[in-house]
């Protein structure tokens, strides 16, 4: 018998440590409802699980994102049906205004209300927001929009620009006449006297406004290249828009102020050097009227003897209009494009292109039911395959039901798109929320306590751990018989 050391004790000691661990960890998992609470718990399972957890919570702000576009959606669609029930008002009026009972001032009444309701269609525009993000207002840009035009003719200017010198295409034999003639020297040195037309703009000043969106044409008088300038918003020349040998030449005249000016500008923007292949490399010839710096010359510089005999038959102005279509640049609006995030990982998302509504954007801020306007079409083919256009005068009324139709279709369309975009963000919701619900459920059934099976596993520890409390007594009490035979 031994006293220094008691086997049996220690041997017990560590099996009821063993216990304890095992039975603290049991609790700790009861607890908490979860059966790995720290990394040495599980550690594989640990990182599987923390994965599912990302994926989770990214997923179901993905959804809330995603409802909130569709909200976004039914704000925009609800001010677009009011503007759909004004844009059927403005038509009823036009309707109305095209009648032929109505008076000047009948008119006058009804284009107040169309005008009201058109700045109302604006400040809808600007009013419509979510979360302080403007839902209807585009963007503006000044970029090419695909608008089809002809070159302008020289009859495009306002009247007040004085043209005498211009006569049409004589219908016989397809020649453009000129009553004037120019007398100088061309830039060849050539002295004589040259086919011409003049443009006098002495009013320039007074009447600056009537030019914007107006100009004058041009050919070469041996290739027939067309060439135009044309008066815009902004300042200084802009390169020309080319399609074939067709030119559009924009100058912009915000900050010219007089006549000289604006005939100087003309001149530096059809030079050769400044932008090639214009007017200057050609035998079309611009000059200022050494008599008088308001007058613009345009001049076919040949003599009119060989090597070109057809000096006298000109090529300017509105008498050799083809039919010419050009995209011209414009100013317009483009949408607001709102980028979603409808998943957890980046790339997840979904381009939100809203509407666009504005009376400028649906064509409709410059309708005028109260008088008329000239509306050109194409409607001959003459012998020599050329197409001319004629004219005809449509009422402002008819002008204004086709507009407002138009904005109606437009405004249709955007209804549609949006509403595309509505169903697409509900079946991503539904999407999303099913994804969430079996993440979760994998995620549980790596991390989630087994409460059952885990109160099995508690009570079986926790009858060891008294157990083993007992047979660590009994292992002591084994020394006491020392202790008689010591006393004996």
């Amino acid at each position: 018998m031994r006293i220094q050391h008691n086997i049996e004790a220690m041997n017990a000691n560590r099996q009821l440590n063993i216990t304890g661990g095992f039975l603290a960890k049991s609790a700790r998992n009861l607890s908490s409802g979860y059966k790995i609470n720290i990394a040495a718990d599980d550690a594989a399972g640990l990182s599987i699980s923390e994965k599912m957890r990302k994926q989770v919570r990214g997923l179901t702000q993905a959804s809330t994102n995603s409802e909130d576009g569709i909200s976004i959606i039914q704000i925009a669609d609800g001010a677009l049906a009011e503007v759909h029930d004004m844009i059927d008002r403005c038509l009823e009026l036009s309707v109305q205004a095209s009648n032929g009972t109505n008076s000047a001032s009948d008119r006058e009444k009804i284009q107040d209300e169309i005008n009201q309701i058109i700045t109302e269609i604006d400040m809808i525009k600007e009013r419509t927001m979510f979360n302080e993000v403007n839902v209807l207002k585009g963007i503006g840009v000044y970029a090419p929009d695909k608008i089809v035009r002809s070159m302008f003719p020289v009859g495009s200017l306002p009247d007040w620009v004085d043209c005498p010198s211009i006569k049409y295409e004589n219908e016989q034999d397809g020649k453009t006449v000129f009553a004037e003639k120019y007398t100088g020297t061309n830039k060849k040195g050539d002295q004589g006297t040259f086919t011409a037309a003049s443009m006098d703009f002495t009013d320039y000043a007074a009447n600056k406004n009537d030019l914007y969106g107006k100009g004058f044409s041009t050919t070469c008088c041996t290739c027939n290249n067309y060439y135009c300038v044309e008066f815009t918003k902004g300042t200084g020349p802009q390169p020309p828009i080319q399609s074939g040998s067709s030119y559009i030449y924009q100058l912009g005249i915000d900050n010219i102020n007089t006549a000289s000016d604006l005939i100087d500008a003309i001149l530096d923007l059809t030079k050769g050097t400044n932008f090639p292949g214009n007017p200057a490399d050609h035998f079309t010839e611009l000059v200022k009227d050494p008599a008088n710096p308001n007058k613009l010359w345009v001049y076919d510089n040949r003599i009119g003897q060989k090597p070109y005999p057809k000096g006298d038959q000109g090529l300017f102005a509105a008498g050799v209009m083809y039919e010419q279509e050009k995209v011209i640049p414009g100013s317009r609006e483009n949408p607001q494009q709102l980028a979603l995030q409808v998943g957890a990982d980046t790339g997840n998302q979904m381009i939100l292109k809203m509407a666009v509504i504005s009376s400028h954007a649906l064509g409709i801020d410059t309708v005028d039911v109260r008088g008329g306007y000239v509306y050109e079409r194409q409607v001959v083919r003459t012998s020599k395959g050329e197409y001319r256009r004629l004219t005809v005068e449509v009422s402002g009324a008819d002008q204004a039901i086709r507009a407002f139709s138009n904005a109606k279709d437009k405004v249709s369309k955007e209804r549609s798109r949006l509403g595309a975009y509505q169903n697409r963000l509900e079946h991503t919701v539904g999407n999303l929320d099913n994804v969430v619900e079996n993440t979760t459920a994998a995620e549980s059934q790596i991390r989630d306590t087994d409460m059952a099976k885990e109160m099995v596993q508690y009570s079986n520890k926790n009858i060891l751990q008294q157990a083993g409390q007992s047979m660590l007594s009994q292992a002591n009490q084994s020394r006491q018989g020392i202790l008689s035979l010591l006393s004996a």
